[in-house]
């Protein structure tokens, strides 16, 4: 009985993150959300940081020509963290940084819960869930679908927070 509910719960992730998976989210082809900008970043982190005890904000950057997503520096309780944002549809997730380039995805659920702003956060599970080619070739398309086929993303989280060239 616990096996099957483990079973359901983690095909629920896989979906969930599966829908992640979607047209013009890594930012070829696509256009960025107008209801976001850099100064709407920073101030939304701004009050993420005053209204969460034991929170340093660092800088906030982003986009750029290879990442098409905004992120921040943040010191929660003593744990640094980037606060990414993605740029084409803003979808939100914490991660840790590794030593190239790549992000260790992490649930921070009091940030979580004090970022405003149109969004929708996206679980460490559902980033860290692990992407077969077929996963994007079905999902993406021109542009987009060739990128995806040279950089091979692993994971969702590596298909929607990229910083392909």
């Amino acid at each position: 009985m616990a096996r099957r509910r483990d079973e359901q719960a983690n095909a629920a992730v896989v979906a969930g993150a599966l829908a992640l998976v979607r047209p013009g989210l890594t930012g070829f082809g696509g256009s960025h959300d107008r209801r976001w900008n850099l100064a709407s970043f920073r101030a939304a982190c701004h009050a993420m940081a005053r209204a969460v005890p034991r929170t340093a904000l660092g800088e906030c950057e982003g986009p750029h020509q290879s990442a098409e997503y905004y992120r921040a520096r943040v010191d929660h309780e003593g744990t640094p963290l980037w606060l990414l944002l993605n740029a084409v549809e803003p979808v939100l997730a914490f991660a840790q940084w590794g030593q190239r380039l790549d992000y260790r995805f992490v649930d921070a659920p009091l940030l979580a819960a004090a970022f405003h702003g149109p969004h929708e956060l996206a679980t460490a599970a559902q980033l860290e869930t692990r992407l077969a080619p077929q996963d994007w070739e079905t999902r993406l398309h021109g542009q987009e679908l060739a990128q995806a086929r040279h950089w091979r993303p692993e994971r969702v989280g590596d298909l929607v927070f990229s910083w392909w060239d």
